[in-house]
Formats: structure tokens, sequence, C-alpha cells
């Protein structure tokens, strides 16, 4: 509507409606290398600071390498505001509760949070997440390179990268037809202006 054009004249932008905030948070293309499903289970709820620092870590670590992943937030009364997204990570808690895959803490049992998944094994919080990484073992995970890799998905068909890409592009107009293309780089392959 109107709204909507009189941000674009100013430069911004639209948001996406808020259930499609955590489905929608494609800032650049998804690099196609990574086919594994990443599910990263979190929180919204700020009150909770650490849980949700480390969930924006992790998030922030995949989206800088341009990894597609499911975020699955924990907590109930943003899935319930999620009216497409909240049906599958509802599915995704129930599937990885009655697969004993969720990890809990001690004595109190709360959910620890994040949780990351690939190809529906744990791999642990952002710090293993980040050593992964530094070990060079995450890209071979990543891309299923890796023959000991046993792949389980654990939301197969849902909340796919297509599917992301397509209700980002309802609110964006990002093309993925248009996506970046480092030979059409007028400036060559490295991306720097020479001059």
């Amino acid at each position: 509507g109107l709204k909507s054009i009189s941000l674009k004249r100013r430069g911004r932008v639209p948001r996406p409606p808020q259930g499609l905030a955590m489905l929608c948070e494609v800032r650049v293309p998804p690099d196609a290398r990574y086919t594994a499903e990443v599910v990263v289970l979190l929180t919204t709820l700020g009150a909770k600071r650490t849980e949700y620092n480390a969930g924006k870590r992790a998030k922030d670590l995949l989206e800088i390498k341009r990894v597609h992943f499911k975020p699955v937030d924990f907590n109930r009364l943003a899935r319930e505001g999620a009216p497409d997204a909240g049906d599958a990570e509802n599915i995704a808690i129930q599937k990885l509760l009655g697969e004993g895959k969720l990890q809990t803490s001690g004595e109190s049992g709360d959910v620890l949070l994040p949780q990351i998944f690939i190809d529906g094994q744990y791999i642990g919080g952002v710090g293993d997440l980040q050593d992964m990484e530094d070990d060079g073992k995450l890209d071979e995970v990543l891309e299923r390179r890796d023959p000991n890799w046993k792949i389980d998905e654990i939301l197969p068909g849902m909340m796919t990268i297509e599917q992301s890409l397509k209700e980002y592009a309802k609110y964006t107009g990002y093309d993925s037809d248009e996506d970046y293309d480092s030979a059409d780089d007028e400036y060559g392959d490295e991306g720097i202006n020479p001059t």
C-alpha cells in the first residue's frame, strides 16, 4: 500500500510481517554449495540474555558463511505468532523430543540453547560450531563431503531455501535468478577496484 511506497521512496525496504521475520532473514543469497540441512534451536526471548546472545552469534556465523539454516524458536509465543514457520518449528521440537536428541542441563532439565543440528546430527552450541569452522570441518559437513556423516534431516522439505527466498522476494523484490556473478564484476575476479 501507500506505506510501502513511501518507505521505498526514502530508500528503506519494508520489513516482512512479524510471522515471516525468522523465515526471511536472508540478507545475501545463500551459497548453493552448502546442501546440508542446518537447524538452529534458539530463543528470541530477550530475558534469557545469555541464550539469546549465543543464538544470535550462531545465526551470525551461518549468515556470514551464507549458509541457509532453519531457525527453531523455543519461545512458544513467537512460534504461535508465526503462522507458517510455527508449524515446522513445532514439528522439529516434537521430533527432537521423540528421538531424545534435545540437550538439557543436568538437574534442572532446562533445554540448553542454542542447539545446532546439521543433517539431524547434534553439533553442540555456538562454540562447537565455531570450532568446526576453525578446524576446517564445517564446510566438509555442510557440503555433504564427509562419507561418515549420517544424513537424517529433521524437517525434510520444510523451511527450505527455495521457500525462504520465495517469501523474501515477495517483500523485498529480490530475484534469486539475478544472483551476483563475479564474472560480471566490473572490477574483475578480486572484486577490488584496481584504481
